[in-house]
């Protein structure tokens, strides 16, 4: 017996997707279920570009598999309609689903590393998806590959490559390619330009803005940045623990926000060049110095440091005329210079800004900080000693005044691991402490970087805590060798933005408050300018602009510097 062709429903011919009363839950065998998206209605017109925004845990990611029908288990739709031209996409079986993607609907995940196969090169990833579908000749599928890698700004030579051998911001202009392929009429980019910088986030979201004009499909773009989907799109819907919350063109989601979730989300957001910056528990290190004030309203809320806080920095770091060099990655390619003859000073109590875009040398210039790479020239001093000269146990010494706060508070942490054990491993290492001392000091750093109850949070495990929660207690492992330095490199950039400012907050007051000195290696030039007093911009592992972080960030004088901050996503550029 045939089965029935599902059932078409009479749509205005300009509605392209009518979403009603969806919900979508993940249930775990012997688990109640948890729903992570509650009776969601909304619907699509032709060549609509619309932003779906909210933090982590809001549903956003759940909703956009689920409109593409790429959810997996344990999620799975529980009630709802899906309508795409007319028809309900929940009730296709596979084969029809796989015929409606060829001309219907696609979506650029979040990572295009994981996107993509590393064993395959980019020309074998569009002819796999060419004869998937058999919507492209096999005489003609190369020229197509040719023409659709051109049209995301990449030269045709990147089709021979692997995923391995690109930039990020190249690997997901292959991603978008990729969906292309398919020539659909809706494209649902899921957190497109996380993790890239500044610049890389703006040329991706300035192909994504000249497609979607010129190809003329309906695009959601699902982001946490509410700032990068105010300038990209036409309309907003913002989504809040499984509920879209506010629905409005962007322009009056701007001005006249209606819910309060949105204001908060509104709120977190600056201008990196304004004279006075203040955001929800935090204003910015110049207005503080110059007006004698304290942070506003976060000094208080943050726990008593112990004895500790008398101790002040000692040594300062000394980079003189330092370069890099790293050997050809292949034959007949150049060597590749890292750092350029880069001198700088970070003084005892200092905090210093190392800002650039990727590729531009900080994270080489902090492994060479922490004796993990030695320059090629030059020299790096800690007080006294040349750090390029020291072994293991010197490094060992060197790394108890010198310790690093991760990118990733993801994968800084084993997730195999409780909290209390990632912090007793250091304790042990760096101090004499054991037993209940050991304990005790690990309860202790805890209290200091507000993660409280103690008790609680010690026998967590890294998957039972939020993102701020983890990043709080890398800077607490950090901190378990009583550090003189810190060098936190893009400490916040994987976080939410309500979640950011407590997290600089706490970096700042323990910098004041234990006097330790610290690097801050980033590409957000807002957090720069909240937290440190002085700044280097670095391009092409070179210094092109120095001085106190406003003055350098308010009266830009390298066109770089000029580039960096014309990228930051800025909401009132809609107006």
């Amino acid at each position: 017996m045939t089965a029935m062709a599902p059932e078409t429903t009479p749509m205005p011919n300009d509605i392209l997707l009518d979403v009603q009363g969806l919900s979508v839950e993940y249930a775990s065998p012997g688990t109640k279920p948890v729903t992570a998206v509650e009776n969601v209605s909304f619907s699509l017109r032709r060549g609509e570009f619309v932003g779906l925004v909210g933090e982590s845990g809001s549903g956003k990611s759940t909703l956009g598999f689920a409109l593409t029908r790429l959810q997996k288990p344990p999620a799975r739709i529980s009630a709802g309609r899906i309508l795409f031209g007319g028809r309900d996409i929940r009730e296709l079986d596979a084969e029809e689903l796989r015929r409606q993607r060829q001309g219907g609907f696609a979506m650029v995940l979040q990572s295009g590393m994981n996107a993509l196969n590393p064993v395959r090169t980019v020309g074998n990833h569009f002819r796999d998806i060419f004869a998937a579908h058999g919507h492209v000749p096999k005489d003609a599928r190369d020229a197509r590959a040719r023409e659709l890698i051109g049209k995301v700004g990449l030269d045709a030579s990147v089709l021979a490559r692997y995923p391995g051998e690109l930039s990020g911001g190249m690997r997901q202009r292959a991603s978008i390619a990729l969906a292309l392929s398919l020539e659909p009429q809706l494209m649902v980019f899921d957190e497109p330009t996380t993790a890239l910088d500044v610049l890389v986030q703006h040329a991706v979201m300035d192909t994504i803005k000249e497609l979607q004009r010129a190809e003329h499909f309906t695009a959601i773009l699902i982001s946490h940045d509410l700032g990068i989907v105010l300038e990209a799109t036409d309309r907003v819907m913002v989504m809040h623990e499984g509920h879209i919350v506010e629905d409005a063109r962007s322009i009056d989601i701007l001005e006249r926000p209606q819910d309060e979730y949105t204001r908060m989300l509104l709120s977190h957001y600056a201008d990196p060049r304004a004279e006075k910056i203040e955001i929800p528990g935090f204003l910015d290190a110049g207005t503080r110095r110059r007006e004698g004030r304290a942070r506003t309203d976060v000094t208080e809320t943050l726990p008593t440091v112990s004895s500790r806080d008398t101790r002040r920095a000692d040594a300062a770091i000394v980079v003189q005329g330092v370069s890099k060099h790293y050997p050809a990655p292949r034959r007949g390619q150049d060597a590749v210079t890292a750092v350029d003859d880069v001198s700088f000073r970070l003084e005892p109590g200092e905090a210093l800004a190392l800002v650039g875009a990727s590729g531009s040398g900080k994270s080489t210039i902090a492994k060479m900080l922490t004796g993990v790479e030695k320059p090629t020239s030059g020299t790096v001093h800690f007080g006294d000693v040349d750090v390029a000269s020291l072994k293991r146990r010197g490094l060992r010494d060197l790394r108890k005044d010198v310790q690093m706060v991760f990118q990733d508070p993801y994968a800084a942490l084993n997730p195999l691991h409780t909290v209390e054990y990632a912090l007793t491993r250091p304790v042990m290492n760096y101090t004499a402490l054991r037993g209940s001392e050991a304990r005790a000091r690990v309860l202790e750093l805890l209290e200091t970087v507000g993660l409280t109850p103690v008790e609680q949070f010690a026998a967590k495990l890294p998957h039972q805590l939020s993102g701020g929660q983890r990043q709080r207690v890398v800077i607490a492992r950090a901190l378990a060798s009583d550090p003189q330095v810190l060098i936190a490199d893009e400490p916040v950039s994987m976080l939410d933005v309500s979640l950011r400012a407590g997290v600089l907050a706490l970096l700042e007051d323990l910098r004041e408050r234990w006097g330790i000195s610290m690097l801050y290696i980033t590409h957000d030039l807002l957090s720069a300018r909240l937290v440190t007093q002085n700044i280097l911009v670095l391009n092409g592992g070179r210094v092109v602009e120095r001085g106190e972080t406003a003055e350098v960030l308010q009266h830009p004088e390298d066109p770089y510097t000029i580039q960096l901050l014309d990228a930051v996503p800025n909401p009132t550029r809609i107006r």
